[in-house]
């Protein structure tokens, strides 16, 4: 079976979200801009346009994913992303590291922690991470339901459930090849991590969340930003 994250690197033009995310990445880019770091890294880094923006505003940025096909995609834009994983990079090696768009809520509960120890080892004292996690109306009134999409060369289904603060979402793909059509499936969980997790974290205080609305009609995201102790 293919790797859930590059069926779903296959399925990503399909499903259509460059706006809202360009106004993440905006919402991102503001915040880094105030805080005068230049050395930024990117985990869980997609397609590279995110990077690309780094790139653009004179930063020098890295991107990490654990899909070989999204950095594939992010190489051919000319920025720098691997499949490196998070603990091979030396200590102290950035002042910032983002994780955008669903990252922190791909980890389980049981891994968060472990996560964030990460995270603070590759940063130095006073250093930030910036990260969004999905609210509970992200979820429930967002994320939750059936999605299908026909190109006429591919057929996609989405079948997203939400139940004990756990999102499953199940990705059947038809790719046409001549007159018919070849499957492919798979599945990934997300977990819902509330607030008040993030406030009492051995390395990190947080010093500021902000309410993202980019699918529904209220804040479907909350963007968190934190100093290193």
């Amino acid at each position: 079976m293919i790797n859930p994250l590059d069926l779903y690197a296959k399925i990503e033009s399909l499903i259509g979200f460059d706006a809202q995310y360009e106004l993440l990445y905006q919402n991102y880019l503001e915040i880094l801009n105030s805080l005068h770091v230049k050395r930024v890294l990117d985990v869980g880094c997609g397609n590279g346009k995110f990077l690309k923006h780094l790139k653009e505003n004179s930063f020098e940025a890295f991107g990490i994913d654990r899909s070989a096909k999204m950095v594939e995609r992010a190489l051919a834009l000319g920025v720098n992303a691997s499949t490196k994983e998070l603990n091979e990079w030396e200590t102290q090696s950035f002042e910032c590291v983002v994780a955008i768009a669903d990252v922190l809520n791909y980890i389980s509960p049981l891994e968060i922690n472990a996560f964030l120890d990460s995270v603070a080892e590759v940063l130095p004292k006073g250093g930030y991470f910036l990260c969004d996690i999905n609210t509970l109306y992200g979820f429930e009134g967002v994320a939750e339901g059936v999605m299908c999409q026909d190109n006429g060369h591919e057929f996609l289904c989405v079948d997203a459930t939400f139940t004990n603060k756990e999102l499953l979402t199940k990705i059947v793909l038809f790719e046409k090849e001549g007159s018919l059509y070849r499957k492919e499936e798979g599945s990934i969980t997300q977990y819902f991590h509330p607030l008040s997790l993030f406030k009492k974290l051995t390395h990190f205080k947080l010093l500021s969340t902000k309410p993202i609305t980019l699918f529904g009609e209220e804040p479907d995201k909350t963007l968190l930003m934190f100093q290193k102790r």
